[in-house]
C-alpha cells in the first residue's frame, strides 16, 4: 500500500515482499488476490478491514488486533499470530499451514471450513467461534478455550481436545470416536449428544 492508497480503495493482485508495516492501522483496508511474503505486521490493528484470496506467506501478524475484520479463503504459511486478537473476525474458508497460533485469542466470529490440519492450538482461547465444517484433523486443542462455539460436522479426526473447555459447544455432526476427550469438559447436553451418538440410550 502506497500513499496513494485510501482505506475505501481495493487493492487487487498486489504483491508486497519484506515490508514493514509494524504497528499501521488498516481499518477499511481491502485487499484482494493479493501476495505478502515477508511482511512485518507486527502490532498492526484493524476494524473492517478484508483480505479475500490473498496468500501470507511468512508473515509477521504478532500482537496484532482486529475487529469485525475477514481473512475470507487466504492462504496463511509460515505465518505467526503469537498474541494475536480477533474479535468478530470471518476466516471462512482460510488455510493454515506451518503456522504460529499460540498464544492465540477470539471473540466470536465465523470460521467455518477454516483448514487447521495438524495445527499446534493448545490453550489458546477461541471462545464463541463458528467452526462449522472447520477440518481440524491432527490438531492439538489440549487445555484450550471452546466455550460457545459451533464445532457442528467439524472433522476432528485424531485431534487432542485433553483438558479442553468445550461447554456450551455445538458439536452436532460430529464423530465421537475421532478426538481424544481425556478430561475435556462438557455440559449435560454434550454429554448425552456424544453418548447417543455412540448408541448409547440416555434415560434421564
Amino acid at each position: 500500500m502506497t500513499g496513494e492508497d485510501t482505506a475505501a480503495d481495493v487493492v487487487d493482485g498486489r504483491t508486497f515482499s519484506g515490508e514493514d508495516w509494524y504497528g499501521r492501522d488498516l481499518s477499511g483496508a481491502r485487499f484482494v488476490d493479493c501476495s505478502f511474503l515477508d511482511v512485518d505486521l507486527t502490532e498492526t490493528t484493524s476494524a473492517g478491514a478484508l483480505f479475500e484470496g490473498c496468500r501470507l506467506a511468512g508473515v509477521r501478524l504478532n500482537a496484532s488486533r482486529h475487529e469485525g475484520s475477514g481473512f475470507v479463503q487466504c492462504t496463511f504459511e509460515s505465518t505467526s499470530l503469537f498474541d494475536a486478537e480477533l474479535v468478530g473476525c470471518k476466516l471462512l474458508g482460510s488455510r493454515f499451514t506451518r503456522c504460529t497460533l499460540r498464544p492465540l485469542r477470539a471473540r466470536g466470529g465465523t470460521w467455518s471450513f477454516v483448514q487447521l490440519r495438524g495445527a499446534e492450538l493448545g490453550g489458546v482461547d477461541l471462545q464463541g467461534v463458528q467452526l462449522v465444517e472447520a477440518d481440524l484433523t491432527e490438531a492439538d486443542l489440549t487445555g484450550a478455550t471452546l466455550r460457545d462455539c459451533d464445532l457442528s460436522r467439524a472433522d476432528l479426526r485424531g485431534a487432542r481436545l485433553d483438558g479442553a473447555d468445550l461447554r456450551g459447544t455445538a458439536l452436532h455432526g460430529v464423530d465421537p470416536n475421532g478426538p481424544r476427550w481425556r478430561g475435556a469438559r462438557l455440559d449435560l447436553t454434550q454429554a448425552c449428544t456424544l453418548a447417543e451418538a455412540l448408541g448409547a440410550v440416555v434415560d434421564l
